[in-house]
């Protein structure tokens, strides 16, 4: 099978890494992998870096904007759909839908598999509903309940799970807590800038009775400065460091004493999953993406999102409570080596194509 993924956005994200996952796994099987991105963005240089493997070369990544008109757009897909002879083309946005649609129907002959972010399973709007009439499309979500509950246009050839996973790592250990600080690691992205800041508030309450308090936030650098601005509001300035997108945040976990994950859709399913493991303790609002990966008081805490006295009082807690931080991280461990590999997410990609080249409009 020959994939093309189509990925518009330009800098590094849960989304992204999804589809680049994904990639990597479907080309290590023995398939032909494209993986198309916006020239001189963020995504395709960390997917160039490892386009290669000590073997041979993985997967083949192209330049190609999405930008200007849509059917301009389209035509450029049509060609390097073309060119690759391309059997499915992936994508996740309603622009990206309708481009891959309309290069379908300009003879690209590349069915369409479009990708529902975790959480995002209301995303389908007026374009991608077009879309979906130009060519014949198989959905993709993260999880059963979102594929249950999703709505997807009248004519969907399929409709499949292909559930996050994460490459095995080696779990934290002695060394990595080596030295003063006592790092709390946030993970957050564009939709949760109030829950940032609330992550900043609670550490400035805690910092008193905590020596050595450090939080590291990781997340869509965009923002950096808004964060700052709050922390030295808050007089915590020195406890508190951004460090932007990160494609390595996994070595920047390591670390932690605690991971806390204030983003949501695929960036926080990631984010608990790379905590989980390496087998720390998560922290995270119980509305968001989160709570279909964390069991309460189990692998982590759920806690309100606006109830800044219980989170501190959770974070306060598994920070002083060695037994329990550990007792969590040992469950959130094995609850990824269970259920959370990556080859679950790619049998699920290979599915998809599948029904996409053999289904017809329901």
């Amino acid at each position: 099978m020959k994939y093309l993924f189509l990925h518009s956005g330009r800098e590094w994200s849960g989304t992204a890494r999804a589809f680049a996952s994904a990639a990597h796994g479907l080309a290590r099987r023995g398939h032909s992998v494209t993986f198309a991105a916006e020239p001189d963005s963020t995504v395709e240089r960390v997917v160039s870096e490892t386009a290669t493997s000590p073997e041979r070369p993985l997967l083949d990544v192209e330049p190609m904007t999405l930008g200007g008109t849509w059917l301009g757009a389209a035509r450029r897909l049509a060609r390097l759909a073309r060119s690759k002879t391309a059997d499915v083309v992936l994508v996740h946005t309603d622009r990206e839908h309708l481009a891959a649609a309309v290069a379908y129907r300009l003879g690209s002959r590349a069915r369409v598999v479009r990708r529902i972010r975790a959480g995002r399973g209301d995303e389908i709007r007026r374009t991608g509903r077009i879309a979906a009439r130009i060519a014949p499309t198989c959905y993709i979500f993260a999880t059963e309940r979102e594929a249950a509950s999703g709505v997807v246009p009248h004519g969907a050839v399929g409709v499949v799970v292909a559930p996050i996973g994460v490459a095995e790592v080696p779990p934290q250990n002695a060394a990595d807590l080596l030295g003063d600080n006592v790092d709390v690691v946030c993970i957050h992205d564009a939709s949760s800038r109030s829950r940032a800041a609330a992550a900043i508030r609670t550490v400035a309450m805690l910092a008193p009775r905590h020596a050595g308090l450090r939080l590291i936030i990781i997340g869509e650098g965009i923002y950096d400065d808004d964060l700052k601005m709050q922390a030295a509001a808050l007089g915590a300035l020195d406890l508190v460091a951004s460090l932007g997108d990160r494609a390595d945040q996994i070595q920047v976990m390591r670390g932690a004493r605690l991971g806390w994950v204030v983003a949501d859709s695929d960036t926080a399913a990631y984010g608990v999953l790379d905590f989980m493991s390496l087998g720390i303790p998560v922290l995270a609002p119980e509305h968001t993406v989160a709570k279909d990966y964390v069991l309460h008081d189990i692998t982590g805490v759920l806690v309100a999102g606006d109830d800044a006295y219980m989170t501190a009082a959770a974070a306060a807690e598994l920070l002083t409570n060695d037994a329990m931080r550990e007792a969590m991280g040992a469950a959130a461990r094995g609850r990824v080596l269970r259920e959370g590999t990556e080859a679950a997410m790619i049998d699920g990609f290979e599915r998809a194509a599948d029904l996409a080249m053999k289904g017809r409009r329901r």
